[in-house]
């Protein structure tokens, strides 16, 4: 993955939003969209060109399991890499993400080095 290839981050909080886009900015990627729950993340992906989704699951609105069966389900959109941002490993949930078909999960709270190597594993 190189600096100009687009990644969608979705979270609903506006701190981890602006953490991630910081901390993938700092590690050189450059295009960078957000989106606040899966709604808007289905509505960026109509009309971005997106190379890789990272997206927490409790959002509302469209939460992560829904998008995820979203895009999985789309012709244009299932080859998108999906990464599920997980706060507690003892929910299951994100094992539902694994089974619907995103490629790995990432645990919160995470540094830059782990994300972007997370990024950089997926995506060779």
């Amino acid at each position: 993955m190189d600096a100009s290839s687009a990644i969608l981050i979705v979270d609903a909080s506006d701190f981890m939003r602006d953490y991630m886009h910081k901390s993938l900015k700092n590690k050189g990627y450059d295009h960078i969209l957000e989106a606040v729950d899966g709604k808007d993340a289905l509505d960026a992906l109509m009309e971005h060109k997106v190379d890789l989704i990272l997206s927490e699951l409790n959002m509302p609105k469209v939460n992560g399991l829904e998008l995820l069966r979203a895009i999985s389900n789309h012709s244009a959109l299932k080859h998108i890499p999906f990464v599920v941002l997980v706060s507690d490993l003892s929910d299951e949930t994100y094992k539902e993400a694994m089974k619907i078909g995103a490629a790995d999960y990432i645990k919160k709270p995470f540094t830059p080095a782990e994300i972007d190597n997370k990024i950089k594993s997926i995506m060779k």
